[in-house]
Order: structure tokens, then C-alpha cells, then sequence
């Protein structure tokens, strides 16, 4: 059985990184792997659940990491659409005139 512990951990983890709480996540990241590891310690070697804890492991830091360079990679492409919005509007205005819409046109 797991302990309630890893599972809140694990939540709290996912939840951090799913939101871009980049110093909570990395703080819950180290967390969850010492708790990880000390749980698999108090476990037989021969016992499957240590090679079960190291794989859950994996694949949680795996999908946080994944989540992170999603967020990245979404925060790249914003400031993308920004950048080349501001040079398309900074083209059609002249000095002293302000920009317009015309609906009729």
C-alpha cells in the first residue's frame, strides 16, 4: 500500500505544474523524490513495489517536465503573436495620426 503521503505529494505536484507554479513545482518535485525513496527503502529488495515506486517516479517527473516545457513552449509562441502584432500596428500608423477601423469599407 502507498502512503497517503506520496499520493498527496503527487497531487499537489501535478497540480503546480498543470498550473506554472514553476518554485512550487520544483520544491514538490524534490519532495516527492525523497519520499519516494525513503517509502521504497523501507521496502524488501527482492519486493516488485521498489521497481513499481521507481516507475511511478519516472513517470510523474516525466509528465511534469513535460508540462513545463508545454507552458514554455505556449508563453514562446504568445509573445510570438505579441511581437509581430506590434510591428504590423506600428507599421500602418504615422507619426501623430491614430489608427482606425473602417466597418463599411
Amino acid at each position: 500500500m502507498i502512503p497517503s503521503r506520496l499520493e498527496e505529494l503527487e497531487t499537489e505536484l501535478r497540480a503546480a505544474a498543470a498550473s506554472r507554479r514553476y518554485a512550487e513545482t520544483a520544491r514538490l518535485a524534490a519532495e516527492f523524490c525523497k519520499a519516494q525513496r525513503a517509502y521504497a527503502q523501507t521496502l524488501p529488495k527482492a519486493d516488485p513495489r521498489r521497481a513499481e515506486a521507481a516507475r511511478k517516479l519516472d513517470d510523474i517527473l516525466s509528465w511534469a517536465l513535460l508540462m513545463l516545457k508545454m507552458a514554455r513552449a505556449t508563453c514562446a509562441a504568445e509573445l510570438r503573436r505579441v511581437t509581430t502584432a506590434g510591428r504590423y500596428a506600428g507599421a500602418c500608423r504615422q507619426p501623430g495620426q491614430t489608427t482606425g477601423v473602417r466597418l463599411d469599407g
